[in-house]
């Protein structure tokens, strides 16, 4: 498929085109339309750069299996399930660090009394 119709087509064609033929290149143009948003959600939840890379991939391997298994709802705005997305995945990735953390100190704490 050509790079200019892909820049035409809608999410949901980019979707729909994904998920009958499995073709990279409108799962790409998704990413190149959307990342940023997902990035930078992620950012301003995590604070922290690598943490935030992590997240919107995670966001993204969402979004294609979702559109694999169809379980998105068409018509919906995309870039707003992508925000709602990226902010709840970032959040339980913030809670998952912060217990991380806590069991690591709680842990340095035991190995010093030993």
């Amino acid at each position: 498929m050509s790079r200019e119709k892909l820049d035409t087509m809608t999410d949901d064609g980019l979707l729909a085109e994904f998920a009958a033929t499995g073709a990279e290149a409108p799962f790409a143009t998704l990413i190149e339309r959307h990342g940023p948003l997902v990035y930078n959600t992620c950012r301003r939840v995590l604070h922290d750069p690598h943490e935030a890379e992590d997240a919107a991939q995670a966001v993204f391997l969402t979004l294609a299996h979702k559109a694999k298994d169809r379980s998105l709802r068409e018509g919906g705005a995309l870039s707003s399930w992508l925000y709602r997305t990226a902010w709840h995945v970032s959040l339980r990735a913030r809670e998952a660090a912060q217990i991380r953390r806590r069991h690591e100190k709680e842990a340095a704490a035991m190995k010093e009394e030993a």
